[in-house]
């Protein structure tokens, strides 16, 4: 009998302690920069770094002549053959609170894509939104 109100009894403490509502652990809000080019935090540098070169590795994919590496920057090379590419040059961030660095120049007459289409592009690749190279094609942030 003794121990049929023991389990009695600690069923009725698990019930009750069923019936209240969970208790909510406070989670630290992720910081995320609202500059795609900015980085905030070791991880997202790293993030955006490996982003940089899928957008390079695509960049060269889609015809442009593959970029260097010569520490933090990547570039086309200057003895690389002209095209209708804009010429890269990319600083990744240094450390958190830094941002990645972009610049292209086209060495044609006439470039595939404009200047200002390629630095969107890239912008949307370090957001995760990586859209075409392509000139009809303009990435957006909605």
């Amino acid at each position: 009998m003794p121990r049929l109100i023991g389990l009695l009894l600690a069923l009725a403490l698990l019930a009750g302690c069923a019936s209240q509502s969970p208790v909510s652990v406070p989670t630290a809000p992720a910081i995320v920069a609202t500059d795609p080019q900015q980085c905030l935090s070791r991880a997202e540098c790293t993030l955006k770094t490996s982003r940089t070169l899928l957008f390079v590795f695509d960049y060269a994919a889609a015809g442009a002549p593959l970029v260097q590496r010569e520490g933090p920057r990547l570039f086309t090379p200057p003895d690389a053959p002209l095209t209708d590419w804009p010429a890269l040059t990319i600083r990744l961030a240094a450390a958190e609170q830094s941002r990645f660095d972009f610049t292209a120049r086209c060495q044609a007459q006439a470039c595939r894509v404009r200047v200002e289409q390629l630095l969107q592009i890239y912008r949307s690749y370090l957001a995760g939104q990586p859209c075409a190279f392509s000139a009809a094609v303009l990435c957006r942030f909605d």
